[in-house]
């Protein structure tokens, strides 16, 4: 299993892998073999499995990634993975095929799985392109948290404590429109509480909805022999008019059995994470990226910090999925989190009780230098369904990370101008948050290590997402991010520069010559224009030279925004400097000091960044549209509302195309009606291209209510040249109608 030790801590003989919940597993490997590796690629534990002429599975990593910066949905992803897969695994192959070795390949993390002997293992280290040679363990399923049959009926518990019940009733949703899915245990897919908003519908048409790479079922259709699944796809759905268990009970669900009741694979992880990003027929052909779900629940999990899984994440997040994972019931110790659900890119929810209380199980902290969970659910005495047709009680993290699964879906589905829109829907569940301050683990205020940033409130999150989430010029948070041997003395750590407090401070020793604090912001990207830097107020005057840095990923694509320059710091003026820069949309901002050693030494108070709009990359740029009348194309992208573009009556679909002249990253589109017009709907896709005559989908046609304010169409960030709106359909006049379109560049 691709499971790594973290940089700088003792490998550990025994690896756990835990089904956060009602299920766990753990597995010891034997102690390492002595003789010599004969290539440092190679795992001890596949040395140690293949001496002695036997045969052992292993996983072969490859050193290349696949580039997912411009990636729009799920088929751009899936092309750009399997490019890089095809061609850095084909040698490999080929060794496999000619050993006749069974192998399975893996586009979505660039991995194969490859059963083999000595011979073949030394063979494939000896590419240039592998990077690393590593056991593949199975994983035992034990009952990790105890569960119980319940009994109750109507809305329960949880829903109302998260105000699911008060989205409903206040804004008329229950998550119509949106797709969530389970990687799980498998799911009872004509329990009573969950056939109503099955994708595959009553009659049980499974192609597409349903994915069982492990079998374990009686037939084809969905089954769950052991309940985790069918419990946790409750509290997202759950509803036989009765019972009222789930959170979005509007929704339609479709499942992946990645988790069969005695044992679970990474092999099989992996391939439902494929799966998802493009659903196939029963046969396992024909795949659809079109059917890929919104929103994917993960209630499973590696105990302690580990990358596995991240690319697969990553996919899920470039093609507009939303990856909720639970952070694991290792609690309550410190830096317990489980992985992938204490990574960045993955959003992971504790549990808490009844009274508020958090979970003892509830895992703390990451790990890493952020802090996880990003929040907590109900997690405790959840009641749910189970297979059988009947409801049970269980307890977990498991039972909590469904809840932000299906509040995402209740988002969605009110605000579509969010729809796949990770990024911005992370920030609303983490703004809208209940503050649940917390001391331990070393954390403190209103973001910590055991709450995150706090209760989830599905209703205040549904309310900030139909406003502006971030205003310009707000201060953006900001946390420690992805850095390797960031230095620091006692008492004065990196952190500090974050933490609010001008007291505390950063510090570098003072035999450093270079300097580089990386900074996430926390919630996703944002777009920032500003930057400030404040010394401690009891520094003496000095001038640091340092530049400006920002990421769209946050680890390898850092790129310089202000270069070097010198900044005078004087305590006459708070030793504060502020670095204006043009807006930039990433992850991540980063100072990188080069000039020392220091004297005296380096020290930091705080970093702060602030929000901007973005560039307009439209505005002035020419345009075409596919029906002119008097109300011409130009009018849309010369910054004054009061005129407009209108199409010929009667004539959809009408297309407005603009070239802004070279490829520009652009990640939100404004689109507006002259002042005072009366409000309406039209219904409109966005597409972009390079050559001006190939365009690929970027937001899929959807209905836009226009009034007083902006239409906001979010998007992951895509590189094009043509921008094109296609209209098909306006409530209020037969025609395409635009005052002024905005497209936001970084």
């Amino acid at each position: 299993m691709m499971i790594t030790a973290i940089r700088g801590r003792r490998p550990r003989t025994t690896v756990y892998l835990l089904l956060l919940g009602l299920l766990g597993w753990t597995v010891t490997t034997g102690p390492a073999d002595a003789e010599p590796a004969p290539s440092p690629k190679i795992a001890a534990e596949v040395r140690a499995e293949a001496a002695d002429g036997g045969e052992t599975s292993f996983w072969v990593r490859f050193a290349r990634k696949a580039d997912l910066s411009a990636a729009t949905g799920p088929v751009d992803v899936i092309d750009a993975r399997k490019a890089v897969a095809t061609s850095s695994q084909k040698d490999v192959l080929a060794l496999a095929e000619a050993a006749g070795a069974d192998h399975t390949a893996f586009w979505i993390s660039n991995t194969v799985l490859v059963t083999g002997d000595r011979a073949l293992i030394d063979r494939i280290a000896a590419r240039p392109e592998v990077t690393a040679i590593e056991p593949d363990e199975p994983i035992e399923l034990h009952t990790a948290v105890a569960r119980r049959a319940g009994a109750m009926a109507g809305v329960e518990w949880n829903v109302e404590k998260i105000r699911a019940d008060d989205v409903w009733s206040g804004y008329g949703t229950k998550g119509e429109g949106i797709v969530v899915a389970g990687i799980d245990t498998g799911v009872q897919w004509n329990h009573p509480a969950l056939v109503g908003s099955y994708r595959g519908g009553a009659a049980g048409n499974h192609d597409y909805n349903w994915y069982n790479p492990e079998g374990g079922c009686p037939s084809s259709a969905p089954c769950d022999v052991n309940g985790h699944g069918t419990h946790t796809m409750g509290t997202m759905v759950g509803d036989d008019g009765v019972n009222q268990v789930g959170v979005a009970p509007g929704v339609k669900w479709i499942a992946a059995k990645a988790c069969p009741s005695t044992t679970c694979t990474a092999a099989s992880l992996l391939l439902a994470g494929q799966w998802m990003l493009a659903p196939t027929d029963a046969s396992g052909n024909n795949p659809r990226p079109d059917l890929a779900p919104d929103v994917i629940n993960n209630s499973w999990g590696g105990m302690g910090y580990s990358e596995w899984y991240s690319d697969v994440v990553y996919s899920w997040t470039q093609a507009g999925i939303f990856p909720a994972f639970s952070i694991g019931n290792d609690g309550p110790g410190c830096e317990t989190g489980s992985s992938p659900g204490a990574q960045l890119g993955a959003y992971a929810t504790g549990a808490f009780d009844a009274n508020d209380v958090i979970a003892p199980f509830s895992s703390r902290g990451s790990g890493m230098s952020w802090f996880k969970p990003d929040l907590a659910a109900p997690g405790v005495d959840v009641r749910s369904s189970v297979p059988g047709g009947g409801y049970g009680v269980a307890s977990g993290t498991s039972m909590a990370s469904p809840h932000t699964a299906a509040t995402v879906a209740l988002i969605w589905s009110e605000v579509p101008r969010l729809r796949g829109m990770v990024d911005l829907t992370r920030t609303v569940l983490n703004d809208s948050a209940v503050p649940m301050p917390d001391t331990s683990c070393a954390s403190a205020g209103d973001v910590n290590a055991a709450w995150g940033n706090g209760r989830l409130d599905a209703y205040a999150a549904v309310q900030l997402a139909l406003a502006n989430p971030v205003a310009p010029g707000t201060e953006l948070p900001l946390a420690v991010g992805y850095n390797v041997g960031l230095p620091g003395t006692p008492d004065h750590w990196g952190y500090m520069t974050v933490d609010g407090d001008p007291a505390t401070y950063w510090e570098v020793p003072s035999d450093r010559v270079f300097a580089n604090i990386n900074l996430a912001f926390t919630g996703g990207r944002r777009t920032f224009d500003k930057v400030t830097v404040t010394l401690p107020a009891g520094e003496p005057a000095r001038t640091l030279r340092f530049a400006v840095r920002a990421a769209y990923e946050g680890f390898s694509d850092y790129s310089t925004v202000v270069p070097e320059a010198d900044y005078p710091f004087n305590p006459a003026t708070g030793n504060k400097v502020t670095v204006t820069l043009p807006p930039v949309h990433g992850c991540c901002v980063a100072l990188q000091f080069p000039a020392g050693p220091w004297s005296p030494t380096l020290k930091i108070a705080e970093i702060e960044a602030f929000s901007a709009t973005g560039k307009n990359a439209a505005q002035g740029r020419p345009v075409t549209a596919s029906h002119v009348q008097g109300y011409v194309p130009g009018n849309a992208v010369d910054g004054n509302t009061a005129t407009y573009w209108e199409s010929n009556n009667n004539a959809f679909p009408q297309t407005y195309t603009v070239d802004l002249g070279a490829p520009v990253k652009i990640h939100q589109a404004e689109l507006t009606l002259p002042p005072g017009w009366p409000a309406r709907t039209q219904t409109i896709a966005v597409s972009g291209g390079n050559d001006g005559s190939t365009y690929v989908p970027i937001v899929a046609s959807r209905a836009y209510t226009f009034g007083a304010s902006p239409v906001t169409v979010g998007f992951n960030m895509t590189n094009v040249r043509y921008v094109r709106l296609t209209f098909t359909g306006n409530t209020a006049w037969p025609a395409a109608q635009l005052s002024e379109l905005r497209l936001l560049a970084s």
